[in-house]
C-alpha cells in the first residue's frame, strides 16, 4: 500500500497536533494543581520543562520515521523500475539464447543428415 503525500503529511499533523492538546492539558493539570498541592508547587518547573520536552521529542520522533516511510516508499518505486529494468533485459536475452539453440539445433541436424 502506498501513501500518497497527503496522507503522509495528514499522517504526520494529526498526532503533533494532538501532542500540541495533551501538552495543553497536561499543563492546564499541573497550573490547576500547583495552588492546591504543595508538592506540585515545588516541582512545577520540573513538570513543565518534562512536559515541553516530552512534546518536542515525541514531534522530532514522529515526524523522522513519517520521513523514513516516505523514502521507503520512494525506494520500492525506484527498485521496481530497476527490476522491470533487469527483467526486460533477462527476457531479451534468454530470447536471444533461445535463438542461438535453435541455430545450433538446426545445424546439428544438418549435419545428421549429411552423414
Amino acid at each position: 500500500m502506498k501513501l500518497s503525500k497527503q496522507s503522509l503529511i495528514i499522517a504526520t499533523t494529526l498526532p503533533l497536533v494532538f501532542g500540541v492538546l495533551i501538552l495543553y492539558n497536561f499543563i492546564s493539570a499541573i497550573n490547576i494543581l500547583r495552588p492546591v498541592a504543595p508538592s506540585t508547587s515545588m516541582i512545577y518547573n520540573q513538570l513543565y520543562v518534562i512536559g515541553v520536552f516530552l512534546i518536542l521529542a515525541f514531534a522530532v520522533y514522529w515526524c523522522i520515521m513519517m520521513y523514513l516511510i516516505y523514502l521507503l516508499q520512494e525506494n520500492l518505486l525506484v527498485l521496481d523500475k530497476s527490476l522491470d529494468k533487469a527483467a526486460d533485459v533477462g527476457a531479451k536475452h534468454l530470447s536471444e539464447s533461445k535463438n542461438l539453440l535453435n541455430q545450433v539445433i538446426s545445424i546439428l541436424k544438418r549435419y545428421e543428415l549429411t552423414q
